[in-house]
């Protein structure tokens, strides 16, 4: 009996990104220091009046180890929702709040996250790890130490601000639509009305839209978010993929979805209708979808679920509709492209010998800043202890899982639900690697073990529909070396027919 196995490649996948500048501002391989003065009658206003967002008039000095910058007259104040009740609080830096247009190191803006609710501080930096990985567009992140007025407030993650200068360093065009959507951001369409959805209040405490516009705010024009919607909360039928794989990066949604399930991100769209961007990008005329504010992941719970073996195919909140989710997972050809990124992200993005050795490498990193940050030890009295034992055992209940043993986990747990028994072989495990993944040139199809005799090769695109054959020599079947340079940008399989008696989904190595 012939069976083949189905293979996901990236061949020079998402051509419109560009690479992000270096700089030391984001340079996540040292920990800098970020120095705040500010009137200390101004500070207690801060940290007293939490819910306000007015800019207080500070001084700023980056110190990276080798160079100390000094800005004058930048913007300070606090950021995030919860998280400003807590006791080590969040920042934002606004470098042009009082001198126009200034920038420093190419950005406007920088966020502070304090990391109160994570005893090992890494969590939303490792996902925006992976989220880069898996070649999405990248928010840059770092770890600092932050000083105000000479004291020493703690380690924090420094991380990029998601508006219209992030969009200048991702696309040739970033004059598009860019819409924060916060809780209760559910896409469900209630009226062709504009105002209808400008109305809706966001979840913040500090209030503002739930579909608040980032970029073009004097035209405030909601038509693209209002056709999206519409089309959104149309029937999944044929008619649905052709409108929605006009007006959105479905691909691009998908993998971000497969990343949220693989990490445990719970405070996302699917599940929590909160905390994601999305830009209407001219240059491809379609939405493209981002998520922020992540710190909520890698077994990190509030509400009594295992997140570590809650089924990756059945993620959403069933209470509620979420129509991005559940209508797009409603197309086979869909649901089938969102457990391919899956099994690739659980197989070489979340697998211990791949993301362990970074986990490592961080903690090492930040290690003798923590030691010293008796900020974090306010709110919930995490200690150096608990610092280091966050990382492989239960710390807390809401952090039940330990950064590695959740990861070991919820690859195992991935892989049994995508590869149910009698698909696959009999541990769901393959053979086969493919790299480099996404590639270019060429790409390398090995087998560690002879385990097929194979007699004919393809790649195929996304429809299925064969684009290239490769010769099969006989004597040759653990080893192939395919040629994609001439290939479109775009998303391929590779389909393998064999002598032998099993089906495989996917296996993807870089």
């Amino acid at each position: 009996m012939i069976r083949y196995l189905v293979f996901s490649v990236f061949i020079l996948f998402l051509p419109g990104f560009a690479q992000a500048q270096n700089n030391t501002l984001f340079d996540d391989s040292r920990v800098s220091s970020v120095y705040i003065d500010l009137p200390a009658d101004s500070f207690n206003v801060i940290m007293t009046d939490i819910l306000s967002d007015h800019y207080f008039r500070a001084r700023f000095i980056f110190d990276d180890g080798i160079t100390r910058d000094t800005l004058q007259d930048v913007g300070f104040r606090l950021r995030g929702n919860t998280s400003r009740y807590a006791k080590k609080k969040s920042f934002k830096i606004s470098f042009n709040e009082y001198v126009s247009g200034r920038k420093y190191q190419g950005v406007k803006k920088i966020n502070l996250n304090g990391q109160h609710n994570d005893p090992t501080m890494i969590r939303e930096k490792l996902f925006y790890d992976i989220w880069k990985r898996s070649a999405m567009p990248e928010r840059r992140t770092s770890f600092v130490m932050l000083y105000i007025n000479q004291e020493y407030r703690g380690l924090y993650t420094n991380l990029e601000e998601m508006d219209k200068q992030w969009l200048e360093g991702i696309y040739s065009n970033p004059d598009g639509n860019l819409y924060k959507c916060t809780y209760p951001a559910d896409l469900v369409y209630i009226g062709s009305s504009q105002q209808l959805y400008k109305d809706i209040p966001g979840g913040s405490v500090t209030g503002g839209r739930a579909y608040d516009l980032q970029t073009n705010e004097t035209l405030d024009d909601y038509t693209d978010f209002v056709n999206l919607v519409t089309i959104l909360n149309q029937p999944a039928d044929s008619l649905f993929v052709t409108a929605i794989t006009q007006i959105l990066n479905v691909d691009m949604y998908l993998k971000s979805l497969a990343i949220d399930v693989a990490s445990g991100n719970w405070d996302n769209y699917a599940y929590n209708k909160n905390n994601f961007f999305l830009y209407d990008n001219p240059s491809g005329g379609r939405f493209e979808y981002y998520a922020y504010d992540n710190d909520n992941t890698f077994g990190v719970d509030w509400s009594g679920i295992d997140w570590t073996t809650r089924n990756c195919l059945d993620w959403l909140n069933h209470n509620e509709p979420r129509p991005l989710t559940s209508k797009l997972l409603a197309i086979p050809s869909f649901r089938n492209r969102y457990e391919l990124f899956l099994d690739t992200l659980a197989r070489c993005r979340i697998a211990p010998d791949s993301i362990f050795p970074r986990i490592d490498s961080i903690k090492d990193l930040i290690t003798p800043a923590a030691i010293t940050d008796t900020y974090r030890t306010m709110d919930y009295g995490y200690t150096f202890d608990d610092f280091k034992n966050g990382f492989i055992q239960t710390i807390d209940d809401h952090t039940p899982y330990g950064i590695k043993p959740f990861l070991n986990a919820r690859k195992q747990s991935i892989l049994d639900q995508i590869h149910p028994a009698g698909i696959g072989d009999t541990e769901g495990k393959t053979p086969w690697t493919v790299f480099p993944n996404p590639a270019s040139g060429s790409i390398t199809l090995f087998a560690e073990e002879n385990f097929f005799t194979v007699s004919r090769l393809f790649i195929l695109d996304i429809y299925g529909r064969p684009v290239k054959e490769f010769p099969v020599k006989s004597g040759n079947n653990n080893h192939f070396q395919l040629a994609v340079s001439d290939l479109v940008a775009g998303f391929y399989f590779i389909k393998i027919l064999t002598s032998g008696d099993c089906y495989l989904k996917i296996i993807v190595k870089e």
